[in-house]
């Protein structure tokens, strides 16, 4: 029913997405001629949060590079919090919400460790990468007409649990 997962993103089979019914395809067709708009801030959004990151990368909070170019729609906008980072990625979460800022983990579960592909033989450890940046994988907020002063609070959010003093970017 949800996708093959009996809870969020824990997938005991394969699932696929098939949900369109009528009324979501109207609400679609209604929103559809936004969609270059909403993806051209996303993207917007996404260079400011990478330009004011770089900052922090020696800290180890490092944004996952684009590979994708001007194609890519930023849906979501991940960062990696790096072992070096004095804070679990769970504490920077619960910080930066205590001050209003939600953040997300998406798919914490590396496909090759879901039940779902129980069949194929992987176990922990084939893909060190992948099982790594699963446990260290952290989503900022993005969407369409996320603010610039937005951008900054999360930026300054971050940066404020590194103990740095001087806000990286200047509040109006």
């Amino acid at each position: 029913r949800n996708y093959g997962a009996p809870r969020k993103y824990f997938h005991t089979d394969i699932g696929k997405n098939s949900r369109l019914d009528t009324l979501q395809a109207a609400i679609l067709n209604v929103k559809l001629p936004y969609l270059t708009e909403w993806n051209q801030s996303r993207y917007w959004a996404a260079g400011q949060y990478d330009n004011l990151l770089r900052a922090l990368e020696g800290d180890g909070i490092v944004p996952i590079e684009n590979h994708s170019g001007p194609g890519h729609v930023y849906h979501l906008y991940v960062i990696r919090v790096g072992q070096q980072f004095p804070f679990k990625r769970q504490s920077i979460q619960d910080a930066l919400a205590s001050v209003g800022i939600q953040t997300g983990i998406h798919y914490p579960i590396p496909c090759h460790l879901q039940p779902a592909y129980k069949y194929l033989g992987y176990q922990a450890g084939d893909f060190p990468h992948t099982e790594a940046l699963c446990n260290e994988i952290l989503s900022l907020p993005i969407y369409p007409n996320l603010s610039k002063e937005q951008i900054e609070q999360v930026v300054d959010g971050l940066a404020n649990l590194l103990g740095v003093l001087e806000p990286l970017v200047i509040n109006h």
